[in-house]
């Protein structure tokens, strides 16, 4: 049977269905170990790791849900979102893609030292090891700044990929994410003129959160599997997709093709 996917409790009890055994068939999947082409084992271990935490974010955000969090989970819904975009901008990209995730790793290794440094009385510095930069030419180098503009904003990922209006969703729980007055706002009640606080949140609804779990998990599934000998996940994307009635649009995260410089021999 197929479902219209939407905001509406028949799909909310159809999602709360299907992560659990999507989360089994990912687990299932890793447990019997993997086989991946020799042309696709420089992206595998950064692919897989995102898969896990991708899968185990999943995991925590819903037993949050379960025993009743809501704004406290908007982080990890952030990452989880993130991460599956992620997933799938690393594919599309490939060697270009690693470079600027090590750039972009390195960069915030160094901060971080250069703030120990700064701050604590260590009797020896923090040194950060980063290995430089290879261009291949002009447009190799304007790629990698693109890369890396599209890893460090995601609206930038999000227009690249030309769904611009995830972003205020993504925005949406970053403001969760951080210090801000939409931290404080659901424990402040006014009511006839006089101010309450409550220890859980007020007025907040989590079905839509609910619902894009499992599309988030969806999407990160479809980047990686077709990269495992027999695309193990096929089937339960298929069936899992036709059961809650999603568009088959929501799974191609894919942008036209963009010149792409051999990784370094």
């Amino acid at each position: 049977m197929t479902y219209k996917f939407g905001p509406n409790e028949q799909c909310l009890r159809r999602c709360r269905a299907v992560v659990p055994l999507l989360l089994a068939e990912a687990d299932k999947v890793v447990g019997t170990g993997v086989t991946v082409a020799v042309r696709d084992m420089s992206m595998m271990p950064m692919l897989m790791g995102w898969w896990q935490f991708t899968n185990r974010t999943a995991k925590a955000v819903v037993r949050l849900y379960d025993d009743g969090f809501s704004v406290e989970a908007a982080p990890l819904m952030r990452n989880l979102i993130g991460h599956a975009y992620a997933m799938n901008w690393l594919v599309d990209n490939g060697w270009p893609a690693l470079r600027a995730i090590r750039a972009y790793s390195d960069e915030h290794r160094t901060k971080l030292a250069n703030n120990v440094n700064a701050t604590w009385n260590l009797p020896d510095p923090v040194t950060v090891e980063t290995a430089p930069l290879e261009f291949a030419d002009e447009a190799d180098e304007k790629l990698h700044k693109r890369l890396l503009g599209e890893l460090s904003n995601f609206d930038n990922l999000a227009k690249a990929y030309g769904t611009p209006e995830i972003y205020p969703v993504y925005r949406h729980h970053s403001a969760l994410s951080h210090t801000t007055a939409y931290t404080a706002n659901p424990f402040v009640v006014e009511k006839d003129d006089m101010l309450y606080f409550a220890t859980e949140p007020q007025g907040v609804e989590v079905i839509v959160e609910r619902l894009w779990v499992p599309v988030a998990l969806l999407q990160a599934a479809n980047a990686i599997s077709p990269y495992i000998e027999g695309h193990p996940m096929k089937k339960t994307i298929e069936k899992i997709m036709n059961d809650l009635g999603l568009p088959a649009e929501i799974l191609n995260l894919k942008r036209g093709a963009i010149p792409v410089a051999a990784a370094p021999q």
